[in-house]
């Protein structure tokens, strides 16, 4: 969050989303949003109150303005009870300062989905509302290797790992699998960095922050006190953790070569930056240099921020560095990197020119004017109108809540954003057309895609901070069938060639965004069936598979070795 500072104090005083009018928070007009897409409007229903979902966030907010606040929350698209559909698990925060034992205190909620998109609260069965702290993001991943997933919980206050029964149940094991930093912790990330097939950990730090004595910022005068800039408060370092093989862990930070990760950081993406079939890591830092770290293949890693160029913009400035998503953006097989920021930053494009190196291709891709004026924080890169590319959608919102006061065009709530790919890595603001999804500004923090309704489409879920989660469906059909592999390990390669001489690259996720986790799904969307399907484990070299038929095919993959398995739909429970 790049701030600035006003009378000799540290306050939050930059600009929010503008737009027509700059009162709201929304984005401006774009000279080309007037055209369509080739598969019909990129619109979304908001379907909040149809789907029985009724999470709502409390940030606790306090007159001392403390900083985590303004920070939360996140959530994950997983499928806990392993019948084929996508559930949903939201962080909670709750009162400041934070009761370890939380007593009265909200929790973390879990919500089942019962195969049609419909949710119900299952948080006080599930064993998932487990809080040891304030809470701020969530990483999922199947830890123990026994094919239900895990969770694990940053917080303000010590983390907290979940490991699932495949039911829908979980069971804290924060102390026998050796986690539970009590610091401040933002991102986090599972991914295999050794290439021993299990799930590894990243955790990102962020401030040293003492809620016993808060800073004072903002003009001395009835509700004109403000959150501060992080620059004052000392960054933390970030830790990894390697898997044992067992769901254990042991802290292995320097021995990975990561021990100058001190940063502010609020997320992390494990993605396959160099194209070398290992997984490298992004981290995105508040207002210092974000950080690539290159893995040797073997979970250690080198500093390649500097010679890629993705630490600072391309003016050489560093950023807020708040939310991460990554895919091949321009078609040319490369993974690329999106990150957003504050206001008057933009967010920023980095293009991936092959062995390692990015360019700020933010200004040329069309992604620079609209995004100058929000601030941003979930962002979302996943073929949304199905027509074969990457587009973008993003999570606006100030952090300060009275922001208003210090600027009368600038507002908390923001509008989103939401911009059209036309395949080649130029994109179009369709926020016009976005329907609910950009219709009213909110609070946006953490922002999240999958199929959430079983159509073959791709959904959105959105958080608020103090605010309610809303999930978006996507309006019409699809424009035809998709394929959908799962059961992919994060960071697998999935290259498909069709008829009419293009092809797709998608590495499977879970998609970071911010404090969170988006469906770890592949979805191929074509006219026509694909004629040929390669995929790569990390690892691993590329293999010919079978090409899948549309709708749902689990991927069982082992040392490299893979086997299709189609999945018949989930039959719906009853609500």
């Amino acid at each position: 969050m790049r701030v600035r500072a006003a009378s000799g104090l540290a306050v939050l005083l930059t600009a929010c989303g503008g737009g027509t009018t700059p009162t709201d928070g929304s984005p401006p007009g774009d000279a080309t949003s007037a055209s369509q897409s080739k598969t019909g409007p990129l619109a979304f229903v908001d379907a909040t109150a149809a789907s029985g979902l009724a999470f709502l966030h409390d940030a606790g907010l306090t007159p001392e303005k403390h900083l985590p606040e303004t920070m939360g929350a996140g959530a994950a698209l997983v499928d806990v009870d392993r019948d084929g559909d996508l559930d949903l698990y939201f962080v909670q925060s709750g009162p400041l300062p934070f009761d370890v034992d939380r007593g009265a205190s909200p929790k973390n909620e879990l919500w089942i989905n019962d195969g049609s998109g419909h949710f119900i609260d299952a948080s006080a069965k599930s064993g998932a509302a487990a809080h040891a702290g304030y809470g701020m993001g969530v990483a999922a991943g199947d830890v123990n290797g026994d094919g239900h997933v895990d969770l694990f919980v940053t917080n303000l206050g010590p983390d907290v790992l979940l490991l699932g029964d495949g039911t829908g149940a979980f069971t804290d094991a924060t102390a026998a699998a050796g986690l539970g930093d009590p610091r401040w912790t933002a991102g986090a990330t599972f991914f295999d960095a050794d290439g021993d097939s299990d799930l590894d950990l990243y955790v990102t730090g962020y401030l040293e922050y003492d809620l016993s004595n808060p800073e004072f910022c903002g003009k001395r005068e009835p509700g004109w006190r403000s959150y501060c800039h992080p620059d004052l408060y000392p960054g933390l370092q970030d830790r990894f953790y390697r898997n044992r093989g067992d769901g254990t862990f042991e802290e292995r930070t320097e021995a990975a070569g990561l021990a100058d990760s001190l940063g502010k950081g609020l997320g992390a993406a494990a993605f396959d930056a160099d194209d070398d079939g290992d997984l490298d890591l992004y981290v995105a830092n508040d207002s210092v240099e974000n950080r690539l770290w290159i893995n040797a293949g073997d979970g250690t890693f080198t500093d390649g921020t500097l010679l890629s160029g993705t630490g600072v913009n391309g003016q050489g400035l560093t950023e807020a560095g708040m939310g991460i998503a990554t895919g091949d953006l321009d078609g040319d097989g490369r993974a690329d990197l999106y990150v957003t920021n504050f206001d008057d930053e933009s967010n920023t494009y980095y293009r991936n020119d092959g062995d390692g190196l990015f360019t700020d291709a933010t200004a040329r891709a069309g992604l620079e004017a609209a995004s100058r004026l929000p601030v941003g924080f979930g962002t979302v890169a996943a073929d949304l109108d199905g027509d074969g590319d990457l587009d973008l959608a993003v999570a606006n919102g100030h952090i300060i809540d009275n922001i208003h006061l210090y600027n009368d065009g600038k507002r908390w709530a923001q509008r989103a954003l939401l911009f059209e790919n036309d395949g080649s890595g130029h994109f179009r603001n369709a926020t016009d057309e976005a329907g609910d999804f950009a219709s009213a500004p909110l609070v946006g923090r953490g922002l999240y895609a999958g199929d959430l309704d079983g159509d073959g489409d791709l959904d959105l879920l959105q958080t608020e901070c103090n605010g309610a989660a809303r999930l978006y469906r996507k309006a019409g059909a699809p424009a035809a069938a998709p394929a959908v592999l799962v059961g992919l390990p994060p960071g697998a390669r999935v290259r498909v060639a069709f008829a009419d001489g293009r092809t797709i690259v998608r590495e499977a996720g879970p998609a970071i965004s911010y404090f969170g986790a988006g469906s770890s799904a592949v979805q191929i969307f074509g006219e026509e069936p694909p004629e040929t399907l390669e995929l790569r484990l990390p690892g691993h070299d590329w293999r010919t598979v079978a090409v899948p038929g549309s709708g749902r095919t689990l991927v069982e993959a082992t040392d490299g070795q893979v086997r299709l398995r189609p999945q018949p739909p989930a039959v719906d429970s009853p609500r």
